[in-house]
Formats: structure tokens, sequence, C-alpha cells
């Protein structure tokens, strides 16, 4: 199977421990671009890097639970 480039979007935990008021409390959403290795029910993840016997480097591992989309480019 070769891998298909993807974007995916995802949230990330983030803690305050300054003066920081609720209003201003938000959680991050980031976009991460990468080949998609492996999804299943408990993780998706991308790599970056591909060596020339076709090995694939550089991973990204999201919980699924913190995946808001996957689009392919």
């Amino acid at each position: 199977m070769k891998p298909k480039l993807v974007t995916v979007e995802w949230r990330d935990i983030i803690a305050y421990s300054d003066w920081t008021p609720l209003s201003d409390v938000k959680i991050p959403q980031f976009k991460t671009i990468g080949y998609l290795i492996k999804k299943d029910k408990e993780q998706v993840i991308l790599a970056h890097t591909q060596d020339e016997k076709g090995e694939w480097f550089g991973f990204d591992l999201f919980p699924r639970g913190a995946v808001t989309s996957i689009t392919y480019i």
C-alpha cells in the first residue's frame, strides 16, 4: 500500500497556570501534513520521510480522540 498525503486537524491539551481569565481559555487547534501510515480506532500515524529502501520515518502519532478531521490532499 502506498501511503496517501493528508492533512490531519487535531486538538491539543493545554494548561493555564497564570492569571488567564476563563473567557480567554481555548483548546488549541492544529494542522499537520504527512503521509498516512496507519489509521484505526486508537490512533492516527503520519510519517514525513522515506528512505531509499522505502521505509518510513519521522512519525507523528495522534490519539484518535484528538483528531477532528483527516483530509486527503
